[in-house]
């Protein structure tokens, strides 16, 4: 079976709750109508029977009916009897209206040859003694056409409103549904690779207007996403095939002719470091990848950051030397916080060793702990080659390299690793550089 489109659906469900609302109302309308006919006719004869009391006159013993002339015009038909229920005066009337037993004060509906009357009965008195009754009648036939018409029109009416129901529920539903319609055409031309298309719809604040306005923030983003996506598989294949083509160039060589030991030894070096390096940017970029997916999972602990910072600082002083920086510590104070000591240990050596590597020979790093409200601050500062502010908001980025002509080792990552780790510890990192004046990065993390 054929699965209805939800236009169908919706018209459909349009169309029933008419149904019901028509098969609600038309009962009730006709209840309504009904109740307030028959209960405008009793209250018409009560009037009418008061009338031909306020008409009958008793002379000598003998009662004297003067009808009114206005009772005559509404159908109301008034008869005299005497307390032996002989009629008295009268017009002609069916025998069955005539032979009816009176019941004073209540109106009555009878059938009469088919048809429905009403008739009401009233005592006549002459000092304080029932002398006679009146009776006073009306044919009910103008109600029953009017309720028969009434059932008519709206059996007549019923399938018209039916139809127009259903072809304004096909009006209605198709314009409401087309950004929808666009939007599945637009999503079968990004399924063929045109992440540029939009849907542009007029803004509006309905159910479908939000629709197609987060359906183009998500292209947005998903265009964002691929776009950084293939510069990041272009970067990573660029800092991957350097190490690979050194590794494969010496082992090539040494495997071609004879060496000395030492030659063995030099290319052997140059491919464990090349190895190192790789192993390293792979490393690295499994850790943002799980950061990315949220799989990483921290191991919070309490940590002093004083201890940590200082055995950093010994462990990077070689390379200092080597590069010929001064290293400078200023820690006033033992600061614990509650962190995963891996991570932050590594954020320190990377800003650290970036510091080092972009400082010139004879600069210095300085490096500043102490408490802040509540967090505690980092600061690694140097007197390095800096950077111009239109770098400043790259530096972050995945392999993003300031001045891609230099000859600085390094993979691109760390930075990046950095800002993780930092917001990861719902920490804050912020940066100032001048250009060839040096480079200063502040980071804030909560101690509790």
């Amino acid at each position: 079976m054929k699965q209805l489109t939800i236009r169908t659906k919706l018209t459909l469900w349009y169309a029933a709750m008419l149904i019901l609302l028509l098969g609600i109302f038309i009962p009730y309308l006709y209840i309504s109508m009904s109740n307030m006919m028959y209960h405008s006719e009793e209250n018409l004869i009560k009037l009418h029977i008061t009338q031909a009391l306020s008409a009958v006159d008793i002379e000598n013993n003998h009662i004297v009916f003067v009808e009114p002339k206005e009772l005559i015009r509404s159908g109301t038909y008034i008869y005299i009897f005497d307390v032996k229920n002989r009629l008295i005066n009268g017009p002609d009337a069916n025998p069955e209206i005539i032979d009816t037993v009176p019941l004073y004060d209540k109106p009555r509906y009878v059938s009469v040859s088919g048809s429905k009357w009403l008739i009401l009965d009233q005592p006549l008195q002459n000092d304080n003694k029932t002398i006679a009754w009146i009776r006073a009648s009306r044919p009910l036939e103008p109600v029953s056409e009017a309720l028969h018409s009434l059932i008519m029109i709206s059996l007549f009416a019923f399938p018209i409103y039916l139809l127009i129901a259903i072809a304004g529920g096909l009006f209605i539903s198709g314009r409401a549904l087309s950004p929808i319609d666009k939007i599945t055409k637009t999503a079968r031309e990004i399924g063929q690779g045109n992440l540029a298309q939009r849907l542009n719809l007029p803004k509006v604040e309905d159910e479908v207007g939000r629709l197609a306005l987060t359906f183009d923030e998500m292209l947005d983003r998903l265009e964002s996403a691929f776009k950084r996506e293939r510069q990041f598989t272009s970067d990573a294949s660029h800092e991957l095939r350097t190490p690979i083509t050194v590794i494969s160039a010496h082992a090539e060589e040494s495997l071609i002719g004879q060496k000395s030991t030492q030659e063995y030894k030099e290319s052997l070096n140059v491919i464990l470091k090349e190895s190192r390096m790789m192993g390293q940017i792979v490393s690295q970029l499994l850790m943002l990848t799980r950061s990315d997916e949220g799989k990483y999972k921290l191991e919070i602990e309490d940590i002093y950051l004083n201890i940590i910072v200082n055995d950093v600082m010994q462990e990077m002083q070689k390379n200092a030397n080597d590069a010929g920086v001064e290293l400078k510590l200023t820690v006033n104070e033992s600061i614990k916080i509650k962190a995963d000591q891996m991570l932050i240990t590594r954020a320190i050596i990377n800003l650290i060793d970036n510091a080092i590597k972009y400082n010139k020979t004879g600069g210095w790093v300085k490096i500043s702990l102490y408490t802040n409200e509540g967090f505690a601050r980092l600061i690694v500062e140097d007197n390095g080659i800096g950077m111009i502010n239109d770098e400043i908001p790259n530096i972050f980025k995945r392999f993003y390299r300031i001045d891609k002509a230099r000859s600085v080792k390094g993979t691109g990552i760390g930075l990046s690793l950095v800002q993780w780790i930092v917001n990861a510890h719902k920490g804050i990192i912020r940066v100032e550089s001048v250009f060839n004046h040096g480079t200063k990065f502040e980071i804030d993390l909560p101690i509790e």
